[in-house]
């Protein structure tokens, strides 16, 4: 008994989204860093090829991670995360807020960390204090570091999607 809660704790960290996390934290340092380097044009040119790359690896990885860990999809939580990304589409209509790349960034940020904090409650998971962690990082840089925006997404946002999976991967239990 001992031996297979050990294989099952065993499959479950090696499979437990520590690879999106990596994925995503590239991800946003090499978005941030495109619209560092390359302004304006370069993220309107290449954030949604970025984030397309992004979303097609990160079907594969769940694939893959399917193939080795048989979870049933919980629906109820699916149709919360639909909700939330509906309304958060309503949200800049209602709100009129003076848009600028930063700020689209930064709102998809804080949905995606809300996201995080969700899942964590409903899943009692560490998605919480990385979704938390996230949206306060993303919060300071868009209050306070304006002017090295993407530098801060890169180290902060990024790096925040590193650390968290690396924690998952290796200490986590």
């Amino acid at each position: 008994i001992v031996r297979s809660q050990e294989a099952l704790r065993h499959a479950f960290r090696a499979h437990h989204g520590h690879l999106h996390l990596w994925l995503w934290g590239a991800i946003w340092i090499a978005m941030a860093m495109t619209a560092h380097w390359g302004g304006t044009a370069a993220i309107e040119n290449t954030f949604p090829y970025i984030a397309l790359a992004g979303g097609l690896v990160s079907g594969l990885i769940g694939w893959w991670q399917r193939q080795a860990v048989r979870v049933p999809v919980d629906r109820r939580f699916l149709g919360v995360v639909l909700a939330l990304v509906l309304f958060a589409g309503i949200w800049p209509l209602v709100l009129r807020p003076n848009v600028s790349h930063e700020t689209i960034f930064t709102f998809i940020s804080l949905l995606v960390a809300q996201i995080y904090v969700v899942a964590g409650i409903w899943f009692d998971s560490y998605l919480l204090w990385l979704g938390l962690i996230l949206a306060a990082l993303m919060i300071i840089g868009i209050c306070f570091f304006l002017p090295i925006f993407w530098i801060w997404v890169a180290v902060c946002g990024g790096g925040a999607l590193l650390l968290g999976g690396t924690y998952v991967r290796f200490f986590w239990r």
